[in-house]
């Protein structure tokens, strides 16, 4: 099918390229050339990254925290929406015209309450929260292998809507990150990264196509920057980063105690948390160390009745049999199960115990520490 300008600009560099209609709104990060990822640009893994919405309708916040979260399948990030606008990591709009967004760290330096993201076609949102984790686009990565038509590229984008010079054309389309500052996979054309790109536009013919979902590589290479998993029991509804939950009789949000999930039927309570961790990816290793982090609590009265004891099992191995955090308030206990991670599908399960108390857990988390090159 013919490109017209109007496909261009929706499915082409709206991000980077219209520029000039930025500083026409008042809005958008200038030159952010942002499957590759800049090191500098990484959160730390497990973090909450929160969300505030500046404007948008019930409908297209919906959309946002569908889609956004995502992510949060296989990157060990958790992401709340609706925060207040000082505490949220990203503040975004829906109000004007043109796709962007500021990439991983570089969100922390824009000023308090500003915009930090904007999205005017609802399929861009999965595009612009991976430039918020931190991901460039795909063309950019040291693994490309588009073969420019350069004379032709230079041609259509020295045109409407864009009417780029030679060097602008140059750094938003045919710039490469340097591999020993990126960490990237081999060329994804499936990537939510990747924008679409005419035929014409190669010299062997061959173009990109215009993406709408995570790809597979997407998914693998986002859980390989951001390993591990992290479960967050301290709201009614549990946060997951790289995981799933699941959970047995008798577990509950304490509405008494608050923040945090309790277990007290005797013998059937459970929580269960699965996760995706391969130890390699493209033959290099994603982690050396892993560690189990709880924080939680019994009974100030251990050993004495109130005791609520757990066994703690990974990947079918009992790392802690009738284990009672001995605390009256949260306490964090670390365990180190890099011996017992699988390359793959892992499990973390705390069983409930013959007792007369409750056990409270406010998070859990495998955190692996990952290896950057």
């Amino acid at each position: 099918m013919e490109n017209t300008e109007n496909e261009l600009l929706d499915y082409t560099c709206v991000d980077v390229i219209i520029e000039d209609e930025w500083e026409n709104i008042g809005g958008g990060p200038e030159g952010v050339l942002e499957l590759v990822l800049p090191t500098s640009k990484l959160w730390e893994s497990g973090r909450v990254l929160d969300f505030h919405f500046l404007g948008g309708t019930d409908e297209q916040k919906a959309s946002f925290r569908s889609d956004a979260a995502q992510w949060s399948e296989t990157a060990n990030l958790l992401m709340r929406f609706d925060q207040p606008i000082d505490s949220s990591e990203f503040r975004v709009d829906f109000r004007r015209a043109g796709n962007w967004s500021y990439v991983g760290l570089d969100n922390l330096a824009r000023p308090a309450g500003s915009q930090t993201m904007n999205i005017w076609n609802m399929d861009s949102i999965l595009h612009e929260v991976g430039h918020a984790l931190g991901c460039a686009h795909e063309h950019s990565s040291p693994g490309g292998s588009i073969e420019w038509n350069k004379p032709v590229v230079y041609k259509a984008l020295a045109g409407p809507p864009n009417r780029w010079n030679k060097d602008k054309v140059d750094q938003n389309v045919f710039f490469k990150y340097d591999a020993d500052t990126t960490q990237f996979s081999a060329f994804d054309g499936k990537s939510i990264m990747l924008y679409f790109f005419r035929d014409d536009w190669t010299l062997n013919g061959k173009g990109t196509s215009s993406n709408k979902k995570l790809s597979a590589t997407d998914r693998a290479f986002i859980g390989r920057c951001y390993p591990g998993c992290t479960a967050d029991f301290s709201k009614p509804e549990i946060l997951t980063g790289g995981c799933t939950v699941e959970t047995g009789p008798h577990v509950m949000f304490n509405k008494g105690y608050g923040n945090s999930w309790i277990m007290n039927a005797p013998s059937s309570s459970y929580i269960e948390v699965n996760f995706d961790q391969p130890k390699k990816y493209d033959g290099r290793d994603i982690y050396s160390t892993a560690t189990l982090r709880l924080r939680h609590l019994t009974s100030m009265l251990y050993p004495k009745p109130g005791y609520a004891p757990i066994d703690i099992i990974v990947n079918g191995t009992k790392i802690k049999e009738d284990y009672s955090p001995p605390s009256g308030n949260y306490m964090t206990d670390d365990f180190d199960v890099t011996p017992l991670m699988k390359d793959g599908k892992n499990t973390v399960r705390l069983n409930f115990k013959d007792a007369k108390s409750n056990y409270w857990i406010q998070n859990l988390q495998v955190d692996c520490d990952r290896i950057l090159d």
